[in-house]
């Protein structure tokens, strides 16, 4: 069995306001394993990048975690600021969005590598300096010893966010965490970037956690995938099974909102309504308000968890029904609720 590199249970995130706490992620399970790529998917809202910040120790002061999160054998939640930085870039990193509020616009992308080598790793400048070159050339940046000495005003969108990927693989980490870093780019630089991830895997084993709304992507790089909603992890299986047999109305909804070869002519499906509050949660489906299969039992109590054994896991009430429906993506094309 492949190694399993981060290990997390029943994750809870809640936010105190003065309305009320919001819950904004609940009792989410799963693990992640060496080379292994696990996509998470979902709405705005859902819970993707909280859960992911939490795993991080990035949140604020403010928010109250619980639950288990481990890196090998350590547990990471609940450790002090200047523990979780000896274990940040060394045994887990992040990639974000934007690449340019992760780069000091006042720095060389060199010197920017070099202190983040340095700042895990007793080495002297020179030889810092060369493992800098080498990343830039792992990531695709042509002429990296010219460009080491560049700002990074003056490389564009798609080089910055290698540049940050450099960065983010520079000690080796076990874990990476992709925090939609294709969003903001065009197709073909996406691509390229897509290809530096699947190509950094190859070579040093590193597990990936990608977050992205962009099922598309996911079809062309993950292994696994999570599908959230309303805070919690609703559908999750290999990719394949989860593209070719949903079980959860909310993925079948977003699988087939994507537009594809068969696409022309027909409607594509829209999911009506919006998330939930996650202020007031109720003992009930989250998803039933907007599902057109929902009946009594979903509004009488929330389904069971996802739990990380299954190999194909669904929080839905019926999903034993929706598994035997030979179409399943017409659900959300039909007028009456069944």
């Amino acid at each position: 069995m492949t190694e399993t590199l981060l290990q997390v249970r029943d994750l809870a995130v809640d936010f105190p306001t003065d309305d009320g706490v919001v819950r904004a992620v609940r009792g989410v399970s799963f693990d992640l394993r060496r080379g292994e790529v696990l996509g998470i998917v979902g709405e705005s809202g859902c819970g993707k990048s909280v859960t992911n910040l939490a795993i991080m120790g990035l949140l604020p002061k403010t928010a109250q975690v619980s639950g288990s999160v481990r890196i090998g054998m350590e547990e990471i939640v609940g450790r002090y600021p200047n523990e979780m930085r000896d274990i940040r870039g060394k045994r887990i990193a992040m990639i974000f969005q934007d690449p340019m509020t992760s780069l000091n616009p006042v720095y060389t992308v060199g010197w920017q590598l070099v202190e983040t080598i340095r700042a895990h790793r007793k080495t002297k400048k020179a030889e810092a300096r060369s493992r800098a070159v080498d990343l830039l050339r792992l990531v695709g940046i042509p002429n990296p010893e010219d460009r080491f000495d560049s700002y990074p005003h003056e490389f564009s969108g798609g080089m910055r966010q290698r540049v940050v990927i450099a960065m983010a693989i520079a000690n080796d980490p076990e874990v990476l965490i992709a925090d939609e870093p294709t969003t903001a780019l065009d197709v073909t630089v996406q691509a390229q970037i897509l290809d530096t991830l699947q190509r950094i895997r190859r070579e040093t084993g590193t597990a990936i956690i990608f977050i992205t709304h962009d099922l598309g992507v996911l079809a062309g790089i993950a292994d696994r995938l999570l599908v959230m909603y309303a805070g919690r992890v609703v559908e999750s299986g290999g990719i394949e099974e989860v593209f070719d047999d949903p079980q959860m109305p909310y993925t079948i909804g977003l699988l087939g909102a994507i537009p594809g070869e068969d696409s022309h002519g027909r409607r594509l499906n829209q999911i009506k309504g919006a998330p939930p509050s996650l202020m007031r949660v109720q003992d009930a489906c989250q998803f039933a308000p907007r599902c057109p299969l929902a009946v009594a039992a979903c509004t009488a109590s929330e389904p069971a968890p996802v739990a990380p054994s299954m190999i194909h896991g669904v929080a839905c009430h019926r999903a034993a029904e929706i598994a035997a429906m030979s179409d399943k993506r017409s659900i959300f094309q039909r007028e009456e609720v069944v």
